[in-house]
């Protein structure tokens, strides 16, 4: 049993890895980039690298709790992909990440969350992330709800790194991404399965930067890196079971007018 979980983990990381960072970001070219194509680009960005544990927001334990395994997500990303095209790139119709999850539950219902991709390289692109999140369960205070219901502070960082050539010209291309908000989860108390809903603020911001030939459209900008930050508010609707000690998670996320689909797997009591 526990080699058989352990191959299904090892399994999923380096399929994930290979799909987020091979396929995920596949040759993208970014020329003559407006100021609305810029938003647009950190809409989807931040849409794909907001923190996504796949928790809900139930108690992991009245003592201890913990959790360890594997995420990985997939954000449609239209707007960044009609600008990849327009300027000749491969189509670029969906975002990706991946990575190691951990969460550890202490009393008071407070429980601490963190998802890591550390940097990986494939096909000329590398990529790295990162997201933390702090949960608090208010069953502690009321304990009488006949839901669960948490508060969830969330912050995550990417960075996408990529060569391009263009016009016999290779550029560097790096994308730094930042992601912060907040997040209110509730749940039934079920045993075993636990479907959740939640609302949230978030607010991303992108630094995107080029070493060689500008990559920004002359109207816009004449410099060799801009930022630009944009807020959006975010739903959610997942669900966790349970099976002894593993776990299966699934959620759908909508914020920044993106949509994004992801699934867990992991061991946990």
């Amino acid at each position: 049993m526990k080699a058989s979980v352990y191959q299904i983990l090892k399994f999923t990381l380096v399929a994930s890895v290979v799909v987020t960072v091979s396929s995920a970001f596949a040759d993208p070219t970014f020329t003559s980039i407006t100021e609305k194509d810029f938003e647009d680009i950190t809409k989807d960005f931040s849409a794909n690298f907001t923190h996504n544990s796949m928790m809900g927001p139930s108690n992991m334990g009245k003592i201890l709790g913990f959790q360890v395994g594997l995420v990985a997500a997939q954000t449609k990303a239209d707007k960044t992909n009609d600008i990849v095209k327009r300027n000749s790139g491969s189509d670029l119709p969906n975002l990706y990440n991946a990575g190691v999850m951990g969460a550890l539950g202490i009393p008071f219902g407070i429980a601490g969350e963190v998802v890591m991709m550390p940097k990986m390289s494939a096909s000329g692109v590398s990529l790295s992330s990162t997201s933390l999140a702090l949960k608090w369960n208010i069953d502690e205070v009321v304990p009488v709800l006949p839901v669960n219901v948490a508060l969830r502070g969330v912050y995550s960082t990417a960075n996408l790194k990529f060569d391009q050539t263009v016009s016999a010209v290779t550029s560097s291309v790096e994308s730094k991404t930042n992601v912060s908000g907040v997040q209110l989860l509730i749940s039934p108390k079920l045993p075993i399965f636990e479907p959740y809903a939640g609302v949230g603020m978030l607010t991303g911001s992108n630094d995107l930067s080029v070493s060689g030939s500008s990559i920004f459209d002359s109207s816009y900008s004449t410099s060799q890196s801009e930022k630009k930050s944009v807020t959006s508010t975010q739903i959610l609707l997942g669900a966790e079971v349970s099976l002894l000690l593993l776990k299966f998670g699934v959620e759908y996320s909508q914020s920044f007018g993106a949509n994004r689909y992801g699934l867990k797997l992991a061991l946990g009591f």
